[in-house]
């Protein structure tokens, strides 16, 4: 089933679709380790594979993925040690930095301009510029994707701050944790999100770069052992379940409505 990109589509396409259901799906990810299996754009892959699988069922146009922009200092390349996450039984930093070919010393240095600049201010202040972008085309209703946990708060920021200033265009997040009624599904790069990666992209992804010695630990992996129980199959099931969460929100918002 084909569906309709903000940037691919012709002008007849988008306004037509556009008329039909004027929703508007926006990935959000960053460029951040996701193991030695996983794509390096992991986040905003996941995030425009979900918003592709949401415009197929329920219509709507889907918006280029953002990937720039956020704070610096929150990436797995500088915070997967035990000082900072209480799952990471060894500094895993220095090995992801060499395997990518980073300069320890200059992500750190980059990370504190960051901190210096306003830490999440630049991120915050481009999603507010791109709600109103889209409200201006004509859209009412946005659907943004956080594929990066800690875009979260931020985001949540920016619809603030959207609203305050005077946005108009309903808002409805969608993110990974909706999985589980807890708020706690989720992880990086371990059964959850590759399970995701199987069903949305699995040519992206390679398990045969896992070691086959469970006793080793995989590197910036945190979650459940995705050689051991990430599928394909669980992947759909994460997406059957968020079908659900954005049919309701759609239902509830007027733009579906039950035949």
């Amino acid at each position: 089933m084909s569906y309709i990109s903000l940037h691919q589509s012709k002008p007849k396409e988008i306004l037509a679709e556009k008329k039909r259901m004027p929703v508007v799906y926006l990935g959000l990810g960053i460029l951040e380790w996701h193991g030695l299996h996983n794509p390096a754009g992991l986040d905003g892959i996941k995030a425009e594979g979900m918003a592709i699988h949401f415009a197929k069922k329920f219509g709507g146009t889907v918006a280029p993925t953002q990937f720039w922009g956020d704070f610096r200092g929150d990436i797995c390349e500088l915070v997967f040690k035990p000082d900072l996450i209480s799952a990471a039984e060894f500094d895993h930093t220095p090995m992801i930095s060499q395997e990518l070919g980073y300069d320890q010393n200059e992500l750190e240095r980059n990370a504190r301009r960051d901190e210096e600049k306003g830490g999440w201010r630049l991120w915050i202040d481009l999603v507010v510029h791109t709600f109103f972008q889209l409200e201006s085309f004509g859209y009412q209703c946005i659907v943004p994707i956080p594929g990066h946990y800690p875009l979260f708060n931020p985001l949540d920021q920016a619809i603030e701050q959207y609203e305050k200033d005077g946005g108009t265009c309903s808002i409805a997040v969608i993110k990974d944790p909706l999985f589980d009624e807890s708020g706690h599904a989720g992880d990086h790069a371990a059964k959850f999100e590759t399970s995701l990666m199987l069903h949305l992209y699995p040519e992206l992804v390679d398990m045969s770069r896992l070691s086959s010695d469970l006793s080793q630990a995989n590197i910036g992996v945190m979650g459940e052992d995705p050689r051991l129980y990430a599928s394909k199959e669980f992947g759909e099931l994460i997406m059957n379940k968020l079908d659900l969460v954005l049919e309701t929100y759609l239902r509830n918002l007027g733009f579906l409505t039950t035949e």
